[in-house]
């Protein structure tokens, strides 16, 4: 669905260019500082959820206490009325303070969804009561203090600027082994994104746990995409294609609860892949997706070099000098990043001796990592089943259906469904 069309330009709008500057691909982005008033700024947060728990609450009281002037529409994504808790949550969260909205969706719209009710009650105000950011958070994080003020505060001084994220960081990173391995994960999302603020147009995704967004570009791009499976990485690329910068703000952390047994990870990733993998093939603006198609051409040239060496090394046909030179580049490779790892420690703000040894150790990552290597090969297949399937229908032969049919739970049983979402009941 096409929302910008419904939706009138806001003042003062930046004017957008869709050229390609070559330097930005090597060339740190320089954006120029703007004239900026954070006391003037309107400031509406939308927290999208759903079966909230007692960290939604919390989220809400902080938010109030810690910027007074800010607007909180809490979105009841269609709560099951069986759910005993909810009623006194949102009973809670309504009597914080009267600057705050609750609504409930009619039916369950999952987070894009929800994220655009709120939109289309924020942009029926009116342009006198239009605010100037909307945050975006996930309903389970915990901010500091400074978190919105210094994210606001970076979003607005630069005329550039779409949206600027949180830095990202684990709340129960201390629960266990696979917890402690998505922290250390945590802390090199955050170097990248920081790493690509010189890269073009910046990081690759406004991640949805907290980001902020201009109003004027969020009008332009036309809100959320409904039916995606990781809208945040969607949008980020309409902003982009737009024209828009977006970039970290490594002054606002934020911390979020991830997965703390192997099947909800899995069931994650899952999605984050197959969702990024779709993304891609569907994105009108290659750029907006330059570092994942860098990505996934090395990890394609890589796993070519592999196969070609394992079959050929044994003909002779390839001299043993270079398959000698392709394992020797592979351990350099190898050190460099574990050099860089340790020394990544340094940024973990919340490491201790055990996160020190996992990372150490180095056999833990290891195999952490080659259980994501294995998940983005089971998305490469998944998309190829789904392009091999797309044309059968009721009409082909029963074979062909009964095998589809097949292969479609086979996936199902890894954890690829066309429309999974992010919710658990």
């Amino acid at each position: 669905m096409n929302y910008a069309s419904n939706l009138s330009p806001q003042k003062n709008a930046r004017p957008i260019s869709n050229g390609v500057n070559l330097k930005n691909f090597v060339v740190p982005t320089r954006h120029r500082r703007s004239a900026f008033d954070l006391k003037e700024a309107r400031v509406v947060a939308i927290i999208p959820t759903y079966k909230p728990e007692r960290l939604t609450t919390k989220l809400v009281l902080d938010l109030t206490q810690w910027n007074p002037d800010i607007r909180v529409v809490v979105v009841d994504d269609c709560t099951p009325v069986d759910y005993t808790e909810g009623a006194a949550i949102f009973a809670r969260i309504r009597s914080v303070r009267d600057r705050i909205t609750v609504l409930r969706t009619p039916v369950n719209r999952m987070k894009a969804g929800a994220l655009n009710y709120a939109l289309e009650h924020i942009f029926a105000l009116g342009d006198e009561d239009m605010p100037d950011v909307i945050l975006s958070l996930d309903d389970d994080i915990v901010i500091a203090p400074s978190t919105v003020r210094n994210l606001v505060t970076e979003l607005m001084s630069y005329d550039t600027l779409g949206a600027v994220c949180s830095q990202s960081r684990v709340l129960n990173k201390n629960k266990n082994l696979l917890t402690r391995l998505q922290g250390l994960e945590y802390v090199g999302f955050n170097a990248t994104r920081l790493a690509d603020e010189g890269f073009y147009r910046g990081p690759l995704v406004m991640h949805g746990m907290l980001t902020a967004f201009r109003v004027s570009a969020l009008r332009e791009v036309g809100r959320f995409a409904e039916g995606h499976l990781i809208e945040d990485y969607e949008i980020t690329t309409r902003l982009k294609t737009r024209g828009w910068s977006v970039k970290l703000a490594g002054s606002s952390p934020a911390w979020t609860m991830v997965p703390e047994t192997f099947s909800k990870l899995w069931r994650q990733r899952t999605r984050w892949s197959y969702g990024g993998i779709t993304v891609i093939t569907k994105v009108t603006y290659l750029p907006s997706v330059l570092q994942d198609l860098i990505g996934h051409g090395v990890f394609f040239v890589t796993v070519i070099m592999i196969g070609l060496m394992l079959v050929f090394r044994s003909t002779s046909t390839v001299p043993t000098h270079i398959t000698d030179w392709i394992v020797g580049l592979s351990l350099l490779q190898l050190a460099l990043w574990y050099a860089f790892q340790l020394w990544l420690m340094g940024l973990y703000r919340e490491r201790d001796r055990y996160d020190w040894i996992i990372r150490v150790s180095l056999l833990p990552e290891f195999i952490y990592t080659n259980i994501l290597t294995f998940i983005v090969l089971g998305s490469y297949l998944f998309l190829l089943f789904n392009m091999l399937t797309h044309a059968v229908t009721r009409q082909s032969g029963s074979v062909v259906r009964r095998l589809t049919a097949l292969g479609a739970a086979l996936f199902a049983v890894c954890g690829y469904t066309k429309g999974w979402g992010t919710r658990t009941n």
